[in-house]
């Protein structure tokens, strides 16, 4: 799956689930698993192949340079390792999606500061960029790159010589800077800059990216019309093989837009999309092969935002759904929901240490996972810093 970038601005929290696919819903049972990752340092995406492989990658802070710097993390069925991983500069490097087909293929996608913003932290100009695992190691492979400020967050590869990458950026910046979709796609041996429907004056984005196959892919996020009143619109494209074109998906119960941060394709008549509405309550979307309608969630209370971030299945009674809800609570907390082919349930994560989120999901045959990053107190530094954290899951 591909998954969907973010710049976190909250505490957050990190979660590794593993459980069998077959498992009823009803129940997990989960315990606590090592991930690699000093202080000030995240998970943004995850990706599995097998029960026993998966890769998950984000960023972790290089004190000495002052900057964040590429974070790429194994699953080998029982525990994480930290795998070497490139930097294309000696500023911000950060990884935002990351799939894999087999053990000697994969791709993440990010972005490289290429210099000194005015006030720093990352805010300098970057170009986008993918990393290739090749079996052995990681290297860093130029992408297609728009001029204006690409920021590429999902990757989807239906084999080794067909992947696409998708984001967004800049079309122009003067007289109006306007956003427009990016894709890019993988065919074996080079990346190339795909066109897609852009019907917001203001901003159009895509984050996430999921296909059964060469002909059927969906790219979701969303769009908006350029006004202090326009609100976001769900947004989803679909590849038919040839082009992309825009499906529409309606407006979020409540009329006061949504957006969707994350797609499954299961088949081509089951797609899965969640994200948020109102910008503080989640929503989940469903493609029956005909039209996209809005499926009811778990009530969760309060008044606090929570989100989904991402979405992934094994079959149509298996979908799992992780972000974070603040709902009736003082810090943000790890949300995990659970589609048993006819409604949405909620599932309990263990609690954090200080409140965090779940930022991504993925699940083969035989194992789930899920990771993101938590608040914790440092006994190092004394003080609090986000680092990520893994947890394992065995239902019932």
């Amino acid at each position: 799956m591909a998954l969907v970038s973010r710049t976190f601005t909250i505490c957050a929290a990190a979660v590794s689930l593993v459980v069998l696919a077959a498992v009823p819903s009803s129940a997990t049972t989960w315990t606590v698993t090592p991930t690699p990752g000093g202080d000030l340092s995240r998970l943004n995406a995850v990706s599995a192949t097998a029960a026993n492989n998966a890769w998950a990658v984000g960023t972790a802070y290089d004190f000495g340079l002052g900057a964040e710097r590429t974070l790429i993390e194994r699953w080998n069925g029982t525990s994480w390792s930290r795998v070497t991983s490139p930097n294309g500069s000696q500023l911000y490097n950060q990884l935002y999606g990351v799939d894999g087909v087999s053990a000697t293929s994969a791709w993440a996608v990010g972005s490289i500061e290429t210099a000194h913003g005015t006030n720093g932290g990352g805010d300098g100009p970057k170009k986008a960029a993918a990393w290739r695992w090749n079996g052995t190691a990681w290297s860093i492979v130029d992408l297609p790159k728009p001029a204006n400020t690409p920021k590429v967050t999902g990757v989807d590869m239906l084999s080794a010589t067909d992947a696409w990458a998708v984001g967004w950026y800049y079309e122009s910046l003067t007289p109006t800077a306007r956003g427009v979709p990016y894709t890019a796609h993988w065919n074996g041996s080079s990346w190339t800059e795909v066109d897609a429907p852009a019907p917001g004056g203001y901003l159009n984005s895509v984050t996430s990216v999921s296909g059964t196959s060469p002909t059927d892919v969906w790219a979701v996020g969303n769009w908006r019309d350029r006004g202090s009143g326009q609100v976001y619109h769900p947004f989803a494209l679909h590849w038919n093989g040839s082009a992309w074109a825009q499906v529409t998906v309606p407006d979020p119960v409540g009329g006061a837009g949504g957006s969707l941060l994350s797609v499954k394709a299961i088949s081509p008549a089951d797609v899965w999309a969640t994200g948020y509405r109102d910008y503080r309550t989640p929503a989940a979307f469903h493609y029956d092969g005909t039209s996209w309608t809005e499926t009811p969630l778990p009530a969760l209370g309060g008044t606090g935002n929570t989100f989904l971030y991402s979405v992934t299945a094994t079959a149509p009674d298996q979908v799992w759904a992780v972000g974070y809800t603040s709902a009736g609570a003082t810090t943000p907390a790890p949300l995990v929901m659970r589609w048993n082919g006819t409604a949405w349930r909620l599932e309990t994560p263990p609690a954090t240490e200080a409140g965090g989120l779940l930022s991504a999901v993925t699940a083969v045959p035989g194992a789930v996972l899920a990771v993101g990053s938590q608040t914790v107190f440092s006994s190092s530094t004394g003080s609090w810093t986000d680092r990520t954290l893994g947890l394992r899951g065995s239902g019932s």
